[in-house]
């Protein structure tokens, strides 16, 4: 009998999640692109500095892995997190074809990004009422991305400043609308 009341007890105790939340709402978002085949995303993060900001809005379309070309923007999922990350380059072995992808603000590349963690392209960004294709990844760019990652200082600036011109972007584009 003690092993019954056992066997209560222990069906009693808070059952733990086996997912956490951010774990459910990424899984969430791959299904909608995998099922509507475009959705929205706010950036998080600074490896794509200056080219993406976080919380800039991206529109990701669901797109092959061998529909990419390098230089394109893509969303995959390693490890429990999304990464947004430029390709470098396209290599195939054997039958299919991987990715090779680089934070623009990151000096290494990263582990090859096989078929099963590819899930989209980053199609535009949100500036403003306006969406915008991808900005390329320029020698500047490259350049000012190295220095915002190595730098604090100069990544804090660039946050503020960030900030300041997507707010007079605002208000221009408020008046603008008022005004017509």
């Amino acid at each position: 009998m003690p092993s019954q009341t056992q066997e209560f007890v222990t069906s009693l105790q808070p059952m733990q999640p086996t997912e956490s939340r951010e774990q459910l709402k990424r899984n969430l978002a791959a299904e909608v692109l995998r099922t509507a085949g475009k959705f929205r995303l706010a950036a998080f993060g600074y490896s794509m500095l200056p080219t993406l900001w976080p919380g800039e809005i991206l529109t990701i379309q669901a797109q092959t892995l061998e529909q990419v070309q390098p230089s394109e923007v893509v969303l995959f999922s390693r490890e429990g997190r999304f990464f947004i990350h430029r390709v470098v380059r396209k290599v195939k072995t054997g039958p299919e074809a991987r990715l090779i992808t680089r934070g623009d603000a990151l000096p290494a590349v990263d582990a090859t990004v096989f078929p099963i963690e590819f899930l989209g392209k980053i199609v535009s960004v949100r500036c403003g009422d306006r969406d915008i294709p991808v900005p390329a990844c320029t020698p500047w760019r490259r350049f000012m991305g190295l220095a915002l990652t190595y730098s604090v200082h100069l990544r804090s600036l660039g946050m503020r400043w960030h900030a300041w011109r997507s707010a007079v972007s605002r208000a221009k584009s408020r008046l603008a609308t008022e005004h017509t």
